[in-house]
């Protein structure tokens, strides 16, 4: 665990707090905020909520806010940034989509033993993944043919 040392509010040191009282023993959990209190010491935090969608998190000189100190800090992703992300995304929803229309390729074959007009149905939703409005982020597939729903608390 990171502790920093506090000083008139500002953070002046921040390592393991093994290191930092070498000559304590600490339960496994480490030292409690009694502990941490008296010797003017916060734990630190290395992880900020973020959207990952559209920010990023970056190291960032230690600071305090609110009850913790952050070695990390929120930063909105750069136009290229964004683009290159929702890219990716839109790559991989393709691709699962492109996945499961060829599944069920053998669907359209003239001697295929199911209703082709569903089953068409159902690949043009597949195909038309890209023009949701939601897309590449809220994309919701369609649901094949084949599936049934299973009642509440039923066992498959």
């Amino acid at each position: 665990m990171l502790i920093a040392q506090i000083k008139d509010g500002v953070v002046t040191n921040v390592a393991d707090y093994r290191s930092m009282f070498t000559n304590t023993s600490f339960p496994a959990s480490g030292p409690n905020q009694s502990f941490l209190d008296t010797f003017n010491c916060m734990r630190v935090t290395v992880f900020k909520p973020y959207d990952s969608k559209t920010e990023q998190l970056v190291p960032a000189t230690p600071y305090i806010e609110g009850n913790q100190v952050f070695t990390v800090a929120v930063e909105p992703l750069s136009e290229e940034e964004l683009q290159a992300k929702s890219n990716s995304q839109a790559a991989q929803v393709r691709k699962q989509r492109d996945d499961l229309l060829a599944a069920c390729d053998w669907t359209q074959l003239s001697d295929a033993p199911v209703d082709r007009e569903v089953w068409a149905t159902y690949r043009q939703a597949l195909r038309d993944i890209s023009n949701q409005d939601g897309f590449p982020w809220e994309v919701v597939f369609p649901k094949d043919p084949n599936y049934v729903e299973q009642p509440e608390g039923s066992i498959v």
